[in-house]
C-alpha cells in the first residue's frame, strides 16, 4: 500500500547575523500560532572539516564549542529564546520519555520524546536516520522520534502513536506526523540481516518497502514508517513526508553511509512557544 504524502521542498531562511540556514517546515503546522517546528540541514554554521558546518551533535567527535555556537546560532535563528533544545541519547530502540524542564539539556537514553509543557522544544539528531515530528490538533502537545532500521524494528513509531493515546487521550485520528529527510531507497542497500527481521515483524508493510536492484536490496526507510504510522490510526493525509534523500543530497545534509566515517548530525525539532 502506498501512503499517500505532502512532499515539501527546500525553505532557505538568510539569518540578520549572516546564517545560512536550511530549515524545512510543514505548511500546515506554520500556520499554527505558537507551533515552533523544523527540520534543518548541515549549512551555515562553525564546525570543520567531517563536520562541516552546522553539527550539532556533541557525540561525534567535533570540538565541542563548535558545538555549542551552533546550536546558540540555531536557537537564536528560530526563536528559541530562555530555553534549550532538549536532545536525548539514542539509543536505536523504542524508550520514549515524557520531558517537562525547558532547562533540561539531556533527557536520557530513548528514542522518543513527548512534552505538553510551553517553552520545551524537543530535537532529534540524526545523519540518515528517519526524524519523526508529532502535533496533535486542538492540543499544545508535541512529540518527537528517532528512527533508524533498529528503532523501525522495534516499532518506535506506532508506539509514539499508542504512548499519546494512553498517556494523553489524543486519538490518532488528531495526531499529525512529519517524517524528514533521511536516507533513501536509491542510497540505503541492505542485507539479509536487516530485511529478514524487518519482513519477519512487519510482513507486508516490511516486503513493500524493500526495493531490488540485481542481486541488491535497498529499503525505503520512511515508506515503511510511515506505513506503520498508518497502521497505527493516523489518517494518511495527515502524514508529511518532508526534505530529499540524505546520501543525496551532500551539500545540504550529513549522511553517515554516503561518508562511511565520522560526520556530523542534523537537527529536526518541535515544541510550542
Amino acid at each position: 500500500m502506498r501512503v499517500p504524502v505532502l512532499q515539501l521542498f527546500r525553505k532557505k531562511i538568510i539569518i540578520p547575523f549572516a546564517m545560512d540556514l536550511l530549515h524545512l517546515q510543514v505548511p500546515q503546522w506554520e500556520k499554527t500560532g505558537g507551533l515552533l517546528h523544523g527540520f534543518l540541514g548541515r549549512r551555515g554554521g562553525k564546525s570543520v572539516g567531517p563536520f562541516s558546518s552546522l553539527n550539532l551533535s556533541f557525540r561525534v567527535g567535533d570540538d565541542p564549542q563548535a558545538v555549542k555556537d551552533n546550536m546558540c546560532d540555531v536557537k537564536r535563528a528560530v526563536g528559541v529564546h530562555g530555553g534549550r533544545i532538549v536532545t536525548m541519547r539514542q539509543m536505536h530502540g523504542d524508550q520514549i520519555l515524557e520531558v517537562r524542564d525547558k532547562n533540561t539539556k539531556e533527557a536520557g537514553e530513548a528514542d522518543g520524546m513527548v512534552t505538553e509543557e510551553p517553552g520545551v522544544i524537543l530535537g532529534a539528531l540524526t545523519a540518515d536516520c528517519v526524524p519523526i515530528l508529532f502535533s496533535v490538533r486542538g492540543r499544545k502537545l508535541a512529540a518527537v522520534a528517532h528512527a533508524g532500521w533498529r528503532g523501525t524494528l522495534a516499532g518506535i513509531a506506532p508506539k509514539m502513536v499508542r504512548y499519546l493515546r494512553e498517556q494523553y487521550g489524543a486519538e490518532p485520528t488528531s495526531v499529525e506526523a512529519a517524517l524528514g529527510p533521511a536516507i533513501g531507497p536509491c542510497c540505503y542497500e541492505i542485507g539479509s540481516e536487516v530485511s529478514l527481521p524487518l519482513a519477519q515483524r512487519w510482513g507486508q508493510l516490511a516486503e513493500g518497502c524493500l526495493r531490488a536492484k540485481g542481486d541488491k536490496r535497498f529499503l525505503d526507510l520512511r515508506a515503511l514508517n510511515s506505513l506503520l504510522l498508518v497502521s497505527a490510526g493516523i489518517p494518511p493525509t495527515q502524514i508529511f513526508n518532508i526534505g530529499p534523500c540524505t546520501s543525496c543530497a551532500a551539500e545540504d545534509f550529513f549522511s553517515y553511509r554516503r561518508e562511511r566515517r565520522e560526520t556530523g548530525r542534523q537537527l529536526s525539532f518541535i515544541g510550542w512557544l
